[in-house]
């Protein structure tokens, strides 16, 4: 089970997430699911909320990619060290504004499975002070309704 498992979350980074491909998300996420996708940020409940977290990011940042460092699975969790890659489409004081500002985000998902492989509980960690950083940040956050 752990290698199904293991293949649901890559799919989930790979698929949905770097290439955008948000349909397969009720494949991959239960309808009962609460995920818990960053540190102090609540819960979002289902596919359908995870696809509205996942469009907020897809419309502050470009060409997003992630790299899968490290993964393992027991039973019916799975532990997943990542890191993503992309391009903060407002740019900064800094940064080229045409081009944007690259950031480099590390992080670590534990997800949780039900019986056949989709995903019912996500808890994820990761270096918010990089997003913190970005010109993107109050946009993601009004969007998102967290205050910085």
């Amino acid at each position: 089970m752990s290698e199904k498992n293991m293949q649901v979350v890559r799919r989930l980074l790979e698929e949905v997430w770097t290439k955008g491909n948000l349909s397969l998300l009720r494949d991959l996420v239960a309808e009962n699911a609460e995920s818990h996708p960053m540190p102090n940020f609540g819960t979002l409940y289902g596919p359908e909320e995870y696809r509205n977290f996942i469009a907020v990011y897809k419309g502050a940042f470009h060409d997003m990619t992630f790299n899968i460092e490290d993964q393992f699975g027991s039973g019916d969790k799975v532990a997943t060290r990542w890191t993503t890659r992309v391009t903060d489409a407002a740019g900064d004081a800094v940064s080229d504004t045409q081009t944007g500002e690259e950031l480099t985000i590390d992080g670590t998902t534990i997800t949780h499975h039900d019986s056949s492989g989709k995903i019912i509980g996500e808890w994820a960690t990761w270096d918010t002070g990089s997003l913190l950083q970005s010109a993107a940040a109050p946009q993601v956050f009004e969007q998102l309704s967290i205050k910085i």
